[in-house]
């Protein structure tokens, strides 16, 4: 017989055994959720346990894992699902420590009649890329809300191999794809051209597209036969939203502030008081003006303290039906955005000093302000008239209007300037009103004749304008003088001159008809597919303008008006200024041009790996100007019209399921602008802007290389290289205006013999949990060569020209270009976050006619940030930074330095080796919203 004594301590001892015993019991159920086709893992599934009289849920993080931890030993069932897939339970018995359960989804489809539409889910931009006929990058409508960015312009600036080309309010504008300049590109929305309202330029400023419009974002750097040729540097395609299977319904609104407005006031104006015609225009032909016609409310500047940015968007999408044949989507965004910008500049003289050393006559410190008022309007209606019978009409309207106030402080160096801080200042105040306008409705067809015929058709009616009118400025004129004490004293503000008066319209009609006809067959037992079609499209563009100049009356001692304010201000017609009726020249034109566009392509399977497409594209083009200028004036009308044969080939291996190589060449074409073939003359801030009727189209031999590894459904490694021969490159150049070196500047395109650009681009994204990185990196070096003017004094001290060679980059291009963004994504907490960062290199902005004068932007970067939480399932709170570093632009001139000291020293010199010409800065802005998503 056994006596057991238990002691406390003993009794403790055991106790804590047994605790241990049961925390290590504890177990956790994890694994892993995939395609059940393709073994792709599936981000974000729903993840429900249930069991042991609990239940859990959680989603799988990017690498398409999840778990459950410090769970009872015994009996569970788990449920998975997803949007597009069937949902799947299975039973995870956890008897030991750990529990693996993967599951393996399969497509949800929904078959009418014979038809079987799938449904896919994951990364769209993979998928997209990987399948692509042509070396294509995607940004996706999910990663494009989550990003720092609000509008189309600078979402492309995250794509690899892309630079975004700014306005003065340092919005992003217009890309440069590869090194080539933005004349090189095209946009097209759901695979359609679309007309630009720019009033000198076919290219399409992409700020005025509000970005949450886009269901997908597509670059593409290579072209197809079936896809229109003028397009060297890439073709952007803003694929729209698309009607949903089933209700979607999303709205978000934000506010924001941009802080420059804290250093410098918002400046406002009246725009209800301006005539969107001019007086001409409003009146009988031959109607003079007075200074009746000219009201002055909309030059009377009143601050708007502390302007708040807002942004709305809606989007309401579902199919209806019996057979669900039935698709609607409706989308709109509306944002009101103040910004502005810090400028000083120094304005160049035509000629420059001996050796070609840049002299300057006026530095115009300037303060702008601007209200962006930016509506985008979508809807695509679909009908599915019968299996493989299908008809969508789609229609986009974009719609901005820009309020731009410009304060501007003009110092004059060359006149009465004794020393720094002395001489006259000019002080000009001007007001512009910008509204452009795009409308694009294409009506489209899709029709399957029998097995392997398919037919296509788009009818596409496109329209866009710009106006500007009233354009007005005035100019006041004081001047300072500082004493041996360093005391400076000031002349009262007088009228100086002018009142410049300006209306600038113009519009662009498109009418367009695409036909596709695709044959479906096999060629030696593999699969095989035959594209024929063309393309007609009728573009009518007309461009108006008509300045009216007015002087200031002299005072009742005939001396300058002594300045009060703009009401007191007395203008009128006289003497020189005494033509009323308004200016009469060649940018008063219009322009017909059309387009005949066919083609033949092939696609087909040379070997289980390698996939082959080509063909050959043919393009005729006709264009016919009339101008309003006198019968006797050189270039009043003209006639061009050419024809282009545009082959191409693309070669596509498949090295495993996930991973490609990619070989492609096409022959590509680039048309001037509009008025670069008109002999027009425009007066801009720093030049006169002339036509060239001369200029000829630029063609262009593409190659590209690309490796491409998807590792994941959100992974990917794209690695490739490019080279691009362009003959006749056109490029803006300045030129003197005679011989005699006048004081004016012409800036006139160019055609510029042959050049060349290649380079190397890389794009990495990679998760690891809830953490990844999207970097891409591209190197681009191109070569032109020109010929140059260099200044130097003879034996007998004359002034000469001499010609030179010069080598250079194209306008635009950027050697090195850089996107880094760190990313944080939970879906388990419904939470994402990113800081990106943009790196450009330095490039050259404007080329110039004498050696070593070209202004380059030096190299810059920007810091961003954004990041959204979702909270009750159907809410979420988001914000975007931007700026965070008030990174200047700075441009500069790469020769000694003459400017650091001495009586001629100017400010923002910082380097001994290049001259700074050009700074403006734009500080942080940042918006707060909230989303409702069903």
């Amino acid at each position: 017989m056994f006596n057991f004594h238990i002691k406390a301590s003993n009794f403790l001892l055991i106790f804590h055994l047994l605790f241990i015993t049961t925390i290590v019991r504890a177990g956790t159920i994890s694994g892993i959720v995939t395609d059940k086709a393709s073994k792709e893992i599936l981000p974000g599934a729903t993840i429900r346990l249930k069991g042991n009289g609990i239940s859990f849920t959680t989603s799988t993080n990017l690498e398409g894992k999840y778990s459950f931890k410090n769970l009872k030993i015994g009996q569970y069932t788990i449920v998975v699902s997803i949007v597009g897939y069937n949902s799947l339970e299975l039973e995870a018995n956890l008897s030991t420590d750990v529990a693996v359960v993967n599951a393996e989804l399969e497509l949800h489809t929904v078959v009418m009649k014979s038809v079987v539409v799938k449904s896919s889910g994951g990364s769209s931009e993979r998928v997209n890329e990987k399948n692509a006929n042509q070396i294509v990058n995607v940004l996706s409508a999910k990663t494009i809300q989550l990003l720092p960015d609000i509008t189309v312009a600078n979402v492309m600036q995250r794509v690899s191999g892309v630079v975004i080309d700014r306005s003065s309010s340092g919005e992003g504008r217009y890309p440069v794809i590869r090194g080539m300049d933005k004349r090189y590109n095209t946009t097209l929305v759901n695979g359609i051209k679309i007309p630009s309202p720019d009033n000198n330029n076919r290219y399409v400023p992409l700020d005025l597209f509000p970005s949450e419009l886009l269901q997908n974002l597509e670059v593409s750097k290579s072209l197809n036969p079936s896809m229109e040729g003028d397009a060297i540097g890439g073709t952007i395609n803003l694929v729209m939203k698309d009607a949903p299977e089933k209700l979607f319904l999303q709205a978000n609104v934000s506010v924001g502030y941009s802080t420059i407005f804290g250093s410098q006031p918002f400046e406002s104006f009246s725009h209800s008081v301006i005539n969107k015609k001019s007086p001409a225009e409003n009146n009988v032909a031959g109607y003079v003006a007075t200074s009746k016609d000219f009201p002055k409310d909309n030059l009377n500047l009143t601050n708007k303290p502390n302007p708040v940015n807002s942004t709305y968007g809606l989007t309401i999408g579902n199919r209806f039906g019996r057979r669900r044949q039935f698709g609607a989507v409706i989308s709109g965004s509306y944002q009101d955005i103040y910004r502005g910008t810090n400028s000083s500049f120094f304005f160049p003289t035509s000629q420059p000093a001996i050796g070609n050393v840049p002299a300057f006559s006026d530095i115009f410190l300037r303060n702008y302000s601007f209200e962006d008022r930016r509506l985008g309007l979508y809807t695509k209606l679909d009908y599915q008239l019968s299996p493989g019978q299908k008809i969508s009409l789609f229609a986009t309207y974009i719609n901005t209007n820009q309020f731009q106030t410009r304060n501007t402080i003009d110092s004059v160096l060359s006149i009465q300037r004794t020393g720094p801080g002395n001489g006259n200042v000019l002080i000009q105040k001007r007001t512009t009103w910008t509204e452009q306008t795009i409308l694009n409705t294409t009506l489209q067809g899709k029709h399957d004749l029998g097995k392997r015929f398919l037919f296509d058709w788009s009818a596409v009616y496109s329209a866009a304008k710009q106006q500007i009118p009233d354009q007005a400025a005035f100019t006041t004129l004081h001047a300072i003088t500082t004493n041996h004490a360093g005391v400076a004293t000031s002349t009262p503000e007088m009228l100086d001159g002018q009142m410049i008066r300006e209306w600038f319209h113009n519009t662009d009609k498109d009418a367009s008809l695409y036909l596709n006809l695709t044959y479906k067959t096999t060629v030696l037992h593999r699969n095989a597919e035959f594209k024929a079609g063309g393309l007609v499209r009728h573009k009518k563009r007309d461009n108006y303008y008509n300045p009216y100049t007015l002087a200031a009356l002299l005072s009742s001692t005939s001396t300058a008006q002594l300045y009060t304010n703009i009401y007191n201000a007395q203008y009128d017609f006289f003497g020189v200024y005494a033509g009323g009726t308004g200016e009469i020249n060649a940018n008063t034109y219009s322009t017909t041009e059309n387009i005949y566009a066919g083609y033949v392509q092939g696609k087909i399977m040379l070997t289980p790996k390698l996939e082959a497409l080509g063909g050959l594209r043919v393009e005729h083009t006709y264009d016919h100007y009339q101008t309003v200028q006198p019968e006797v004036a050189d270039g009043r009308f003209g006639t061009i019209y050419y024809n282009d044969l545009l082959p191409s080939l693309q070669l596509k291996y498949s090295l495993t399921s996930k991973q490609n190589l990619r070989l492609a060449y096409y022959k590509a074409i680039s048309r001037p602008g509009y008025f670069e073939i008109v002999p027009t003359s425009t007066v801009t801030d720093y030049f006169v802007l002339n036509g060239n009727n001369a200029l000829d189209r630029s063609t262009a031999d593409n190659v590209d290389l690309r490796y491409e590894f998807f590792p994941g459904k959100t992974d990917q490694v794209l690695i490739g290289g490019f080279y691009k021969r362009i003959k006749n490159p056109i490029e803006l150049t300045t030129q003197s205006q005679s011989s005699t070196y006048s004081s004016a500047l012409k800036l006139t395109p160019v055609n510029f013999g042959v050049a060349t650009n290649f380079g190397a681009e890389v794009t990495v994204t990679k998760y690891v949990g809830n953490f990844g990185v999207m970097a891409n990196y591209t190197y681009t070096h191109s070569r032109v060569t020109t010929s140059k003017s260099y200044l130097s004094r003879d034996a007998s001290g004359q002034i000469s020209s001499t010609d030179v060679s010069d080598t250079r980059p194209l306008q635009g291009q950027a050697d090195h270009i850089a996107n880094v963004s760190l990313l944080y994504k939970s879906f388990k907490n419904g939470l994402d976050m990113q800081i990106a960062y943009v790196y450009t290199g330095s490039r050259i902005i404007l080329v110039s006619p004498y050696l070593g004068l070209d202004y380059y932007q030096n190299p810059g970067s920007q810091l961003d940030f954004s990041m959204e939480k979702a909270f009750l399932k159907k809410f979420s709170v988001y914000a975007k930074v931007n700026n965070i570093t008030n990174s200047p632009l700075t441009v500069q001139i790469h020769q000694p330095n003459a400017f650091l000291t001495g009586r001629y020293a100017l400010p923002l010199q910082e380097s001994s080796n290049a001259i700074t010409v050009q700074k403006d800065y734009y500080k942080l802005s940042f918006l707060l919203g909230f989303r409702y998503h069903l």
